[in-house]
């Protein structure tokens, strides 16, 4: 869900930005079909998953969510999370996110016919929508809550939980400010190679 960090960490790579988003859309360790570096960016996608799900931090901000919110708090604060990165892009990054973007949305075109059905269609929205970008303001939360909102009867609870995790935004930011850092560290210190 939380696309725009995870592109952030591919550092340009196209295949990496690819397998950053199939990291999303591919089920099992079956990716031996990919390009190796697609598989490399699938298992990075993976590894900061693992990482943010255990981070200290997040454990709190997930806590802020009460039922029936709160079974779904990990997908909320990814969205929330990408909201405040975008906000605060220069702190992270040396390239404007305008560019950012059009890096990744360049490396989802070329790479259109080894992405899983699921993902090209999600990858055009996306561009389309200039996503990426539109994360800068609060309002792209909702917008993407409520898409996932309708993938199923599941997740319909999600159409309102813009404006719950709006109403807990300095937690969630204070949890995000003491989170990232610790992610750029853990992605410098065990990824640095498949980012170069």
């Amino acid at each position: 869900m939380n696309f725009l960090a995870h592109t952030l960490f591919a550092n340009g790579d196209p295949e990496l930005i690819v397998g950053q988003y199939c990291g999303d859309f591919v089920r099992g360790n079956r990716i031996e079909h990919f390009p190796h570096r697609v598989q490399q960016g699938i298992r990075m996608h993976r590894a900061i998953d693992q990482y943010t799900d255990a981070h200290a931090a997040n454990l709190t901000a997930r806590n802020a969510f009460e039922k029936p919110y709160r079974r779904f708090a990990g997908i909320i604060t990814d969205v929330v999370y990408d909201h405040y990165l975008a906000r605060n892009w220069r702190d992270y990054s040396d390239i404007a996110l305008q560019d950012h973007a059009e890096i990744v949305y360049s490396a989802l075109q070329e790479h259109d016919e080894i992405l899983p059905s699921s993902l090209r269609r999600f990858a055009r929205v996306v561009t389309e929508r200039n996503m990426l970008v539109s994360y800068q303001q609060f309002e792209a939360v909702d917008v993407a809550l409520n898409q996932i909102s309708k993938k199923s009867t599941r997740f319909s609870v999600l159409a309102s939980a813009a404006a719950v995790a709006r109403d807990r935004e300095g937690v969630l930011e204070t949890c995000f400010q003491e989170f990232f850092p610790d992610l750029v560290r853990f992605v410098a210190k065990n990824y640095s190679n498949e980012a170069e």
